[in-house]
């Protein structure tokens, strides 16, 4: 009778808490992720003499990252994230790790000003604080997106181009009469390095943002981000300073049925560092100015753009100049091949899944970069020494299963490079998509397929005592995602990277000067193609398991030429 009792207690207290928690906002909230993922890799090396590497390679990991949401009250939230990951051979704690992932603090103070204290992700403009996406893998088929979605969820790269940082932000507005609509105001610091107490600095990002809209039509901006070390914080004399300033202006009006958009920005930058008795070091100072003219048709779905831009040599900003991918890094998977077991070059596959190639901080120098991959864009807008016109067309509409878009990039260095003569650039870029889902009669069937071509060329005459520069690239992608059977899914992808040519690579002290160039004769290909079977539990849930097959030919690399041949299990699901 005791138990029956203490049963039925509970449970008018479950009751009174159920009904409760359906009036007011829950104060507890249990938000995470968790993921399965297993490869089994098979090298086959195209030197027949190879005995020493290793030819399979199982790998995988299982984890779940648990957060919970606390509000103690409606203007303040609390969340912390632990994850807990067991690698591919871990058993009873063996290989098993604990860290916390996300721990934040924010709220609304006095009814005006917002912040954030703890983890946060920040963006400003693509001059200022922007996370630039990756070269190849980027908005690429589902079949090769899930690896690469893996990479950005472990590094917090969103699709919002934010970079997470750890420090505060503070946000507020005013509204005001007739002239003036509304004034924002937008600020952050967060923290880059810490100090070791003997020749390193605390170094620290800070972030000002000021907007002022006049009207639905125009909006003005002030953004200011600095990044400098605090003296005194170690033993070393030298301090490092980087101030950009740039103004940002965007005007919308709607004509008939067409969008016109003009946006703009244009700005300032100093990098240098302050040492008693020392001007050896350089004062990189660099301007840009970007313009770009948008117009959108409502109902037919047609929409074009021209763009014009002008980034100076010397023009630095560490918030938007880093790169994801730092093509330095060391590699996990076959890191050392053939008999010499000379070190593996970089490849399209390693992109999609290397995580040591993915850094989380802010870079204070440019990073190195594939020409291959990528020559004319390496730091996306913000990459230096570019004077360029960019047109573009597309048609996108709701009501149509087809979009397509063309990118014209025409461009050529602002200073030369160990010569007068200015490289180059020239880019054509095609995307179409075909969605027959609405075509399809039957309700749990379902069809969708991508296509990208890009071609780029960059090319510089050469003289008697400079030789000529003509390094081109071809990219061609395309994937397909079948819907047979409802939440079955036949999918597949197909990339290939052909590159050949001569271009000269600059060789970089500590402070960013050129002191030497090596020379690179390019020629070769990449080739990858994926095919496998997803199984949708829901939309925040899937299945996958896929095959993929990756070939390469390099001129220069003989020793490091193989194939790779996968199989990967994918199970993800998001809460």
């Amino acid at each position: 009778m005791k138990i029956n009792y203490i049963a039925l207690v509970v449970s008018v207290l479950l009751i009174e808490t159920t009904a409760m928690g359906q009036q007011e906002t829950r104060k507890i909230t249990f938000t995470g992720a968790a993921r399965a993922q297993f490869y089994s890799d098979y090298y086959q090396s195209q030197n027949e003499e190879d005995t020493i590497t290793v030819p399979k390679l199982n790998s995988g990991n299982t984890l779940v990252d648990l957060g919970v949401i606390m509000r103690p009250n409606p203007q303040m939230e609390i969340q912390g994230m632990v994850r807990v990951r067991n690698d591919y051979g871990g058993f009873w704690g063996a290989g098993v790790s604990f860290d916390v992932r996300q721990l934040y603090v924010k709220g609304v103070a006095g009814g005006i000003v917002r912040y954030q204290l703890g983890d946060i992700n920040y963006k400003l403009t693509p001059y200022t604080l922007w996370n630039t996406q990756q070269e190849l893998i980027s908005n690429t088929p589902f079949s090769f997106q899930q690896q690469t979605d893996v990479v950005n969820y472990d590094h917090f790269y969103n699709n919002d181009n934010s970079w997470r940082q750890q420090g505060a932000s503070a946000e507020m507005a005013f509204e005001f009469g007739k002239w003036i609509r509304e004034i924002e105001i937008k600020t952050v610091a967060t923290r880059l390095k810490t100090t070791d107490f003997s020749q390193t600095n605390d170094r620290i990002f800070s972030g000002f943002h000021l907007g002022l809209v006049q009207s639905e039509h125009l909006r003005f901006g002030f953004n200011y981000t600095n990044v400098f070390d605090i003296y005194g914080t170690s033993r070393s004399m030298a301090t490092f300073h980087h101030p950009v300033m740039t103004v940002t202006m965007n005007y919308y009006r709607k004509v008939g049925s067409w969008l016109h958009t003009l946006e703009g920005e244009a700005g300032r930058s100093n990098w240098y560092y302050k040492q008693e008795q020392d001007d050896s070091i350089p004062d990189w100072q660099g301007k840009f100015a970007d313009a770009k003219y948008k117009l959108r048709h409502s109902d037919n779905g047609l929409y074009g753009s021209v763009q014009v831009k002008y980034v100076s040599s010397d023009f630095r900003s560490i918030g938007a100049q880093t790169k994801r991918v730092n093509f330095n890094g060391s590699l996990s998977a076959f890191q050392r091949v053939g008999n010499a077991q000379v070190l593996r070059p970089i490849t399209m596959v390693d992109l999609m899944r290397e995580s040591g190639l993915y850094p989380t901080q802010l870079q204070t120098n440019l990073m190195a970069f594939a020409p291959q991959y990528d020559n004319i864009t390496p730091y996306g807008e913000a990459t230096p020494n570019r004077q360029a016109s960019i047109i573009k067309v597309g048609y996108e509409n709701k009501k149509s299963p087809l979009s397509a878009s063309v990118t014209y990039y025409r461009g050529q260095e602002v200073r030369g490079e160990g010569t007068t003569t200015l490289r180059g650039f020239e880019r054509y870029e095609v995307d179409a998509s075909f969605n027959a889902g609405r075509f399809i009669s039957a309700d749990d069937k379902d069809a969708s397929v991508q296509i990208r071509v890009r071609n780029d060329r960059t090319s510089r005459p050469g003289t008697e005592s400079v030789p000529g520069i003509n390094l081109s690239s071809r990219t061609l992608t395309a994937g397909m995602d079948f819907e047979f059977k409802k939440q079955w899914h036949l999918i597949g992808a197909f990339q290939l990277l052909t590159y050949t040519g001569f271009e000269l690579k600059s060789i970089k002290d500590f402070n960013d000067e050129i002191y030497n160039f090596s020379e690179l004769n390019l020629e070769g290909s990449e080739q990858l193609a994926s095919a496998g079977f997803k199984y949708s539990f829901s939309d925040k849930a899937f299945l996958s398991v896929q095959y993929y097959k990756f070939f390469n030919n390099n001129n220069e690399l003989d020793e490091a030429l193989f194939t790779d041949k996968q199989w990967m299990l994918l199970y993800q699901i998001n809460f």
